[in-house]
């Protein structure tokens, strides 16, 4: 790479002491190459979050139809040779400030589908796309967690299309010097792209039952439903709502907690904190978003790792999560679900487990139970959580044979593929006539230059 305009998405939250000297040092390798920066500090943007509306496919087509800074930040990417995400490494993943654009960047893709290696991504809207980079900064060396890390801006770069894709994790120990020279090195390396089983290796291993150990606790659990569709019944909600009633019926008292924009208000973050604190177990439920956790999900585990690093947690709690991905393949959900085990390592909680499933927008908001539903059959999803409820009220992790069964399909997996890619468009399209918005106006790119 040399010169052009490059765009730094920069991610730190308001009053981070540590970064700002990291990122000057990113900005004298990128002027050094002759790059004309143009920085955007997120935290000082209005920005709202991706409500998984889908109108900026269907409505507004490649704009979304939230009128902030969103647009122009999507418009000036589109423009520039080059765009850098610049972020606190959480867990794994982007800090909440990044995350919440990130999301929005779904306006930029195309809402149609397409075989690449073998996996199901939707092909790029725009013709011109800038080379990708993402640099992550961690406070304190873990090697797990950067390697989750750069997995997840590998995968975003399958969705995203760069021309080209390098990504890199630094520490704020680093001097000056280490530093410039691995910038310099990322600004001419190519990455290689982690398909397939570079995914799915992130996955975390279902628990083996005969050697773990019974959880005693409160037998009280928290519900947390991250779906940002709070508007309308969500998958999240569906999965959830049945697996609250299937503890409560096994002698579980149950709270429940949609997240919401309140969330960004210090209100929001107190009911949050006290929410988790009176529990013994949190049941985590949200779709995957741009390959990982929404930024109402992002930004509740931040506020919960916070505050337990200043006021810790006397009390042995568990976790457990059920991710769902709009695309079939449950190997997408990998990344998430590894951010939320991370999550649970370095806040003090046991992990339970996780439960991961493809194409669960099919399934829809509508009870479980409910005769004549509309959608695929649920009876695996059915059995998966009566399982895990089960287990979970003992004081046992999510088994082997609820994970198996989650993910089970009815039909062979490369014909379901097949099927998912005509179905998916057609349900676009669909609800795109509806709005007045032709076939060929679904594919307008009404940022390129």
């Amino acid at each position: 790479m040399s010169g052009g305009k490059i765009v730094v998405l920069d991610g730190s939250a308001s009053g981070d002491k540590e970064l700002p000297r990291v990122l000057e040092v990113l900005y004298q390798a990128l002027k050094a190459d002759g790059g004309q920066i143009e920085t955007l500090r997120l935290s000082e943007m209005k920005l709202a979050h991706c409500l998984g509306c889908f109108n900026c496919w269907v409505k507004t087509p490649g704009v979304c139809v939230e009128a902030d800074a969103g647009r122009e930040i999507a418009r000036t990417i589109i423009r520039s040779d080059a765009t850098v995400l610049f972020t606190p490494v959480t867990f794994g993943g982007y800090s909440p400030e990044l995350k919440k654009m990130v999301d929005r960047l779904v306006q930029i893709a195309s809402p149609f589908f397409q075989m690449d290696h073998g996996e199901i991504h939707h092909p790029p809207r725009y013709a011109h796309l800038p080379r990708l980079m993402v640099v992550g900064v961690q406070r304190h060396f873990n090697a797990t967690e950067a390697h989750i890390f750069k997995t997840l801006a590998g995968r975003n770069a399958i969705n995203l299309h760069p021309p080209s894709f390098a990504t890199e994790v630094v520490h704020t120990s680093e001097n000056e010097e280490a530093l410039r020279g691995r910038f310099e090195t990322l600004l001419t390396r190519s990455d290689s792209l982690p398909y397939g089983e570079s995914a799915a290796s992130l996955m975390p291993a279902p628990i083996e039952l005969k050697a773990s150990v019974r959880f005693t606790g409160v037998r009280r659990a928290l519900l947390i439903v991250g779906s940002p569709k709070t508007n309308e019944a969500s998958t999240s909600s569906a999965l959830g709502s049945f697996l609250g009633e299937c503890l409560k019926k096994r002698g579980w008292e149950m709270e429940s907690l949609t997240l919401r924009a309140s969330l960004n208000r210090p209100e929001g973050e107190s009911e949050l904190v006290e929410a988790v604190g009176r529990v013994g177990l949190i049941l985590l439920v949200f779709p995957l978003y741009v390959d990982a956790l929404p930024y109402l999900v992002t930004k509740a585990l931040a506020v919960i790792g916070a505050h337990r690093r200043i006021c810790g947690q006397p009390t042995p709690q568990r976790l457990m999560a059920i991710v769902n991905s709009g695309f079939p393949e449950t190997l997408q959900n990998s990344i998430a679900l590894a951010i939320c085990r991370e999550f649970a390592f370095q806040c003090g909680f046991t992990w339970a487990g996780g439960l991961a499933f493809g194409g669960g927008g099919m399934i829809g908001g509508e009870p479980l139970t409910k005769e004549k539903r509309p959608g695929p059959p649920v009876r695996n999803v059915l059995k998966a959580l009566e399982i895990t409820a089960e287990c979970l009220a003992e004081g046992l992790p999510v088994p082997v044979e609820a994970a198996n069964a989650i993910r089970r399909k009815y039909i062979p997996a490369a014909l379901w593929n097949r099927l998912y890619v005509w179905m998916g468009a057609k349900s676009f399209e669909k609800v795109a006539a509806q709005n007045g918005i032709s076939k060929d106006q679904l594919r307008a790119q009404p940022y390129a230059a």
